[in-house]
């Protein structure tokens, strides 16, 4: 019995005689492991909407910028990091360019929300107040209503609902509306068309704010021009970086 039990016990001994932490020689084993990182869930900062985004500054690009405002190449332009982004410099001017709160928004519902909250003036969407009809507009019983006047909520639903703005022939529907509404000039805010899905300027401190999907980009041209030249030049800038986002090159390259 005790040789049977030694015979069974051998293998188990020389697998203990194999684990490779007893190996000095290899880095890895002498390695102690960080309580910080073996506390942190996996995956969460892949799931961090901020993660991906690269500078904007490294997003839009130099030569952008020399095109723009005609600098030549003996033209020092220094650049900038900041927290909320970035910004070119060269001879007292400045352009600064960034990206508006959550990068990107989880929607682009919750980026109109705020681009209107802040170049809007629409901080909540406030409820219709209720009013009460006058009595001398009530219709009194004894006189009876007519069939044509009786409507129920069943058919006032479908009166206003979407169907009646598709065609009737060829199988062909109706454009999808647009998921944000257009922009409006308010206070200091002049909206400008045919930017992103809505974009505003403000020609006071010469920033271009717009809209792009869930993205909210803002680009302020700090420089000796008039306004309607800074603000030329800050849409073109804002434009290039709307072609960039819609090719996905804000991801930060790993």
């Amino acid at each position: 019995m005790k040789i049977k039990s030694l015979l069974l016990a051998f293998p188990v001994l020389c697998l203990a005689c194999s684990n490779p932490g007893s190996d000095t020689a290899d880095p890895a084993s002498q390695m102690d492991a960080s309580p910080i990182l073996a506390k942190r869930p996996a995956g969460v900062t892949a799931l961090s909407v901020d993660f991906g985004y690269d500078e904007p500054c490294n997003i839009l690009g130099e030569e952008y910028v020399r095109s723009t405002f005609n600098l030549g190449e003996k033209t020092e332009l220094e650049e900038a990091h900041e927290h909320n982004g970035c910004e070119f410099a060269w001879e007292g001017n400045k352009v600064l360019v960034s990206f508006g709160g959550a990068k990107p928004y989880p929607s682009v519902y919750q980026a109109e929300y705020l681009f209107n909250k802040m170049y809007q003036n629409k901080p909540a969407m406030a409820s219709a107040p209720v009013v009460e009809a006058p009595e001398s507009e009530t219709v009194n019983s004894s006189e009876g209503t007519s069939p044509e006047a009786i409507v129920s909520d069943e058919e006032a639903t479908e009166h206003h609902s979407t169907d009646d703005n598709q065609p009737k022939h060829g199988g062909i529907t109706a454009a999808t509306p647009h998921l944000t509404e257009p922009a409006v000039s308010s206070g200091h805010y002049e909206a400008v068309p045919n930017v992103g899905d809505k974009a505003v300027w403000d020609a006071t401190t010469g920033a271009m704010h717009a809209l792009y999907n869930n993205h909210i980009i803002n680009v302020t041209v700090e420089t000796k021009g008039k306004a309607e030249v800074k603000k030329e030049q800050a849409q073109s800038l804002v434009e290039v970086l709307i072609e960039k986002i819609a090719e996905k090159e804000y991801i930060r390259r790993l």
